[in-house]
């Protein structure tokens, strides 16, 4: 429980973050877009295979990473308290 209550915090933060890349590597992608020279579909191509948009993949890859593991860790907790309290409940009645 102690592990709950001092990762909540991180956790909004964490999925703040990935939010934040996402949002980010969709800005990126456009200004790469409207910047670039050509047909829709050349513009789009150089959109995605620019440096850039590969940066800013990674970070969001990363943030959601560390999201997602965290969330892991959290549900798993949750778990363990779960069975923590069947297993008291289970005691009490015997």
């Amino acid at each position: 429980m102690d592990y709950l209550a001092d990762t909540d915090e991180f956790y909004a933060i964490a999925k703040g973050n990935m939010l934040r890349s996402e949002l980010i590597a969709k800005r990126t992608r456009a200004r790469l877009f409207l910047t670039g020279d050509g047909s829709v579909e050349a513009r789009k191509a150089a959109a995605e295979a620019s440096s850039e948009a590969q940066t800013v993949d990674d970070a969001y890859i990363a943030a959601v990473t560390e999201f997602e593991t965290l969330k892991a860790k959290r549900e798993r907790a949750e778990i363990v308290i779960d069975v923590w309290r069947s297993l008291n409940a289970s005691l009490r009645k015997s």
